[in-house]
């Protein structure tokens, strides 16, 4: 999905405008990251390229069309590199852009978050 396309569906957004202003960049990002895979897969290439292959086999129960659709969407959202080589077989390989690489922080930040909360409720049941 386009920036433009986030544009125009926050212009039509029904909320008041002074909650707006502080919700648009929040509804921004949960829109750019609406999917069930995308935060997994710029963590799978958080330190390293890999092939089709190697992502579709790193997320279990994933189907090749929407691993492929989801691709898609991070490459068009500038986050995702897609290099194909001219070779028989075909070989295409994933990296991260500047920009995915700076996501990696908030996934960071997502995934201390998840550990304490997990072990909260752990400990909780102690």
């Amino acid at each position: 999905m386009s920036f433009d396309t986030y544009a125009a569906e926050c212009a039509i957004c029904e909320i008041d405008s002074d909650i707006k202003q502080s919700l648009c960049p929040v509804c921004l990002t949960q829109r750019i990251f609406r999917g069930k895979w995308k935060i997994v897969i710029l963590w799978l290439l958080r330190d390293k390229e890999l092939r089709f292959s190697e992502l579709k086999k790193s997320i279990p129960n994933i189907t090749q069309a929407y691993l492929s659709n989801q691709l898609k969407s991070l490459e068009s959202d500038q986050l995702v590199i897609r290099k194909s080589y001219n070779e028989i077989p075909p070989r295409v390989e994933y990296s991260l852009t500047e920009e995915g690489r700076n996501f990696i922080k908030v996934i960071d930040y997502i995934n201390d978050w998840g550990t304490d909360y997990l072990k909260k409720r752990i400990d909780s049941r102690s």
